[in-house]
């Protein structure tokens, strides 16, 4: 029964496709995580990001373009 249903769909391809891409990506960020971040420098700075003070100043304006005084 299986192969019959299996054998009809053309397009029973396309969730076995989507899943080889997401566990060769998957399998990328691991290797990644485990092997690209071996330096304790970068893990250190990774770590404090969220902690890090915001550098980017905000040049918003009230009310939007045009507004110079």
């Amino acid at each position: 029964m299986f192969r019959e249903i299996v054998g009809k769909g053309d397009l029973l391809n396309w969730p076995v496709v989507g899943l080889l891409i997401f566990m060769m990506i998957f399998a990328g960020v691991v290797a990644f995580m485990l092997l690209g971040l071996r330096d304790k420098r970068k893990l250190d700075e990774i770590a404090a990001l969220p902690f890090a003070p915001e550098t980017v100043e905000d040049n918003h304006t009230e009310g939007g373009a045009g507004n110079e005084r």
